[in-house]
């Protein structure tokens, strides 16, 4: 709230003094002629003078189209908002043909929450409806409104952008409402959709954000399509459909970093299938180099719980010992973090972006345990807002100096008032970094607290089995003594390899122990 009247304030004071120079016509008439950033300067200065609400809205909805083409898209979030509240149907439709656009550019989270509160379908052109239907479809599932959020996604036509995003959502939702085969058709489609794009050119001037922005968006459809193999993977495993699952985890490629978060879930599924060595062997390949910046406690948990199972008791013990050593560090650090910071954001976001700039074959556990979320495309994408922020900053500072006869500063004027807007915007993605960074530490945290747990529970298991081998060693029951002796299955696309003892990338994640069951050993004798 102190933001936004700190922004009401600077903004109030920078329009004063301003002079209506210029028509609705003439302000047309410089936006198709390519002078855009003049265009929104005298849409501006009109939207300041305006004589009643509709002309002020219509003014902001003519900036956001000039600041759009010209690249400065950051800054035209603002007069995008302002018009969507002035609820002005004919501004409002205007501008809600940049919808999509800056959906992509400048994300989603601030964008969709104006668009499901303030707009309606009908306001929109067709080739923006998409963006309408994606946003009150993520509205509808983040509030559990998961048939709301079935409905809006299938309005979201085949072909656009944003249709695999649509489909990942509707296929989340089938999940809650028990409608497994729909979600897996639906999550397999997604998966075949994944990296479809837009063809429109981006006007962005820098070339070097340019190319990181092209990246990013060349990861994150790698990264939907990932989810979406590991979503029908997900649904297989619940099913009890475990061969499936295995060959949907098997899609997942190796090089994402939804693999090495997944890596862990079909190790599940072969523990699932009582294959303890398939299982060790999978979570094994945690240990390989490659694979060291991979923080997931599960991990030791579910390899402590194998060796349990094969009564490979003083393996087993070893996992839980090394587990407490290598992680109570990190969970008292994530703790003193969190409660130093109770209520200031910013210092999250700041941690986020230290961890994100660090190379991820990282040696700090803090920055390890925080690799799982701050290298997601998401946060990337926040911490790549702030570049295009300062990049924006500049370029409206250059063309302000090229032009002598319009020339104010960065502290007057639409310069500086466009300045404003973009201290506003660097608050806004501080604030939304900051709660993203804050509540995936806390809930990883609570994930790691209850792995202790796990092994804590274990540990008195472990030393029941022992006690009980010690005391009577032939006292082993049918079951105990079976357990662990299944042989795991070799598919036909398999081959079978003897481990030299290095870790190979096309290896890793197919690695199969070959340990004999120590159940009822002494009896069998």
């Amino acid at each position: 709230m102190k933001n936004r009247l700190l922004l009401g304030t600077m903004l109030g004071a920078l329009v004063s003094g301003q002079n209506a120079n210029a028509s609705f016509a003439d302000v047309k008439r410089a936006y198709d002629s390519g002078q855009y950033f003049s265009s929104a300067r005298m849409a501006y200065n009109d939207a300041t003078h305006a004589e009643n609400k509709s002309e002020k809205a219509m003014a902001y909805a003519w900036a956001a189209h000039g600041l759009v083409k010209a690249g400065l898209d950051q800054s035209a979030l603002y007069f995008f908002f302002r018009t969507i509240q002035m609820q002005d149907r004919g501004a409002t439709k205007k501008v809600l043909e940049l919808a999509p656009k800056l959906i992509e550019r400048t994300g989603s989270e601030l964008i969709r929450k104006f668009l499901a509160r303030y707009t309606r379908v009908e306001d929109y052109i067709p080739s923006a409806k998409n963006a309408y239907y994606v946003s009150v479809a993520k509205e509808s599932l983040l509030k559990g409104e998961y048939e709301a959020a079935v409905q809006s996604a299938n309005q979201v036509q085949k072909g656009n952008a944003l249709y695999p995003l649509a489909l990942q959502m509707k296929a989340t939702a089938e999940t809650f409402l028990n409608r497994p085969e729909a979600a897996l058709n639906d999550f397999a489609e997604c998966a075949k959709q994944a990296d479809q794009r837009d063809d429109e050119d981006d006007t962005e001037e820098n070339v070097a954000l340019h190319a990181k922005w092209l990246q990013l968006k060349q990861n994150a459809a790698r990264d939907l399509r990932a989810r979406c193999y590991a979503g029908q993977a997900r649904i297989q495993y619940e099913t009890g459909s475990f061969d499936d699952a295995d060959r949907s985890y098997d899609r997942i490629p190796k090089a994402s970093f939804v693999w090495t978060d997944t890596l862990f879930e079909h190790a599940w599924n072969s523990f699932a299938k009582d294959e303890y060595n398939r299982t060790l062997g999978k979570l094994v390949s945690y240990k390989s180099p490659s694979l060291q910046f991979a923080f997931n406690t599960e991990v030791d948990v579910l390899m402590a719980q194998s060796y349990l199972s094969l009564c490979l008791y003083s393996d087993a013990s070893k996992v839980i010992e090394d587990f407490n050593k290598s992680y109570s560090g990190v969970a008292k650090e994530v703790k003193a973090f969190v409660d130093s910071n109770p209520n200031d954001v910013r210092p999250y976001f700041n941690l986020g972006k230290e961890a994100l700039a660090q190379k991820l074959h990282t040696d700090r556990k803090l920055y390890q345990f925080m690799n799982r979320f701050v290298r997601a495309p998401s946060f990337q994408a926040l911490a790549l807002s702030q570049e295009r922020i300062a990049a924006e900053r500049i370029a409206i500072q250059r063309i302000d100096s090229a032009r002598p006869e319009t020339k104010t500063g960065m502290n007057a004027g639409f310069p500086g008032f466009l300045s404003a807007i973009l201290d506003w915007r660097q608050s806004s993605v501080e604030l939304l970094g900051g709660v993203y960074v804050r509540n995936s530490m806390i809930d990883y945290h609570q994930v790691l607290i209850s792995d202790f747990e796990k092994m804590q529970f274990m540990k008195i298991d472990l030393l029941s089995h022992m006690k009980q081998k010690l005391l009577d060693p032939n006292q082993a029951s049918s079951a105990e003594r079976n357990r662990g002796n299944r042989i795991p299955v070799r598919r036909n696309d398999q081959l079978l390899w003897n481990f030299n003892g290095e870790f190979w990338n096309d290896e890793i994640g197919d690695y199969v122990f070959a340990l004999e069951s120590e159940c009822g050993k002494d009896e069998a004798k």
